[in-house]
């Protein structure tokens, strides 16, 4: 940045030019000090130092918008910007691992269901076989067969209702799963890009 410095002189014949340079040098200075002379986004020291320019103000760090590690006059809506990314980012980590622990825990009792459902229809379809065929051969049990013939086919009866019934509560407990399964992922989703989002504010506070 250039400073022009107007001085108005009378000078004598008698003063040497070497005085005239003197006076021109130490006056160039006059008035300048580290914040006048600063520039944003230019190198500056030392680290920490607070200035302004314009109507902004501006501290000595690096800047975060970039790679490098020189230190450079950073405006403050650009340390703020930094700060909102950090804090997003230390929240998110905690955010995002509480949305991968709930997928994964209803991942897991989703699979549970899918094999309870599997195995009370293995158990439906084998007692009703079973049981279609001793009816078939017995069509007259529950009128004239032994108590305790009468008894067993109510046992395989009771059984089946049980078994059809637990495939209905495991279905509905499915869809209740799918329901939080994909609740945590738009979850996580979402905080991945208001992430995203505070990173890029960075880059548009920073220039």
């Amino acid at each position: 940045m250039a400073f022009v410095i107007f001085v108005e002189v009378k000078v004598s014949k008698r003063i040497s030019a070497l005085s005239i340079a003197v006076l021109v040098v130490a006056g160039s200075f006059v008035g300048i000090s580290s914040a006048s002379a600063a520039v944003a986004y230019k190198a500056c020291s030392p680290a920490k130092a607070k200035t302004t320019i314009g109507k902004l103000s501006y501290t000595c760090a690096k800047n975060p918008a970039g790679t490098s590690t020189k230190l450079v006059w950073v405006s403050k809506p650009c340390i703020d910007a930094n700060a909102s990314y950090l804090s997003a980012k230390s929240l998110s980590t905690a955010v995002s691992s509480s949305f991968e622990s709930r997928i994964s825990s209803a991942t897991r009792l989703k699979a549970t269901s899918t094999r309870l459902i599997a195995a009370a229809q293995k158990n439906v379809d084998n007692w009703s076989s079973h049981l279609a065929s001793y009816l078939a051969k017995n069509p007259n049990v529950m009128t004239s067969g032994t108590d305790a013939d009468k008894k067993t086919v109510t046992t395989v009866q009771d059984g089946i209702t049980r078994n059809k019934q637990r495939i209905i509560d495991q279905q509905a407990n499915i869809v209740k799963l799918d329901a939080q399964i994909k609740e945590a992922t738009d979850g996580a989703a979402k905080t991945a890009n208001d992430l995203a989002s505070a990173k890029a504010s960075i880059v548009t506070a920073c220039k």
